[in-house]
């Protein structure tokens, strides 16, 4: 069995997973504490798993269920345009800092780099087939001076 973080609480059993770049199948699933343990075909015993400890486990994301409609995939936020709601464009997403408390995007454009919390407050709209993700900065947010 391998203990993973709460990222796989979606994978369900007979779902496929890769693990070293090894295709898998979730036999097993359940939550122990802040984690998840895995039964993965194949793996059948501690040195088995001693092996694999720090590899990374990857499913595709159609195997993966969404928490709810407002849930994005890291990868699909890269890239995406950002624009305040009064239309001004800041910049393009160029990585996500998963900081524990919420999410902080990374925005790069004319203004230099741009930290936008992925909070209530601040993200209005985030269209992934569209590209664009419409926020409202809070007080500070944006440097006037540039």
């Amino acid at each position: 069995m391998l203990a993973y973080s709460p990222t796989a609480r979606n994978l369900q059993r007979g779902r496929p997973v890769y693990l070293a770049g090894v295709r898998r199948v979730v036999e097993r699933a359940r939550a122990d504490q802040e984690h998840w343990i895995l039964k993965l075909n194949g793996i059948n015993s501690r040195n088995d798993v001693e092996l694999l400890r720090g590899e990374l486990l990857e499913a595709a994301d159609n195997d993966v269920q969404r928490d709810d409609d407002e849930s994005y995939f890291v990868h699909e936020l890269i890239g995406l345009r950002v624009v305040t709601a009064g239309g001004e464009e800041l910049g393009r997403i160029t990585e996500v800092l998963q900081t524990g408390a919420n999410d902080v995007y990374v925005v790069t454009g004319e203004r230099g780099e741009i930290l936008v919390p992925a909070i209530a407050e601040v993200i209005e709209a985030i269209d992934v087939s569209g590209g664009v993700i419409s926020i409202t900065p809070l007080p500070g947010l944006l440097d006037e001076s540039k």
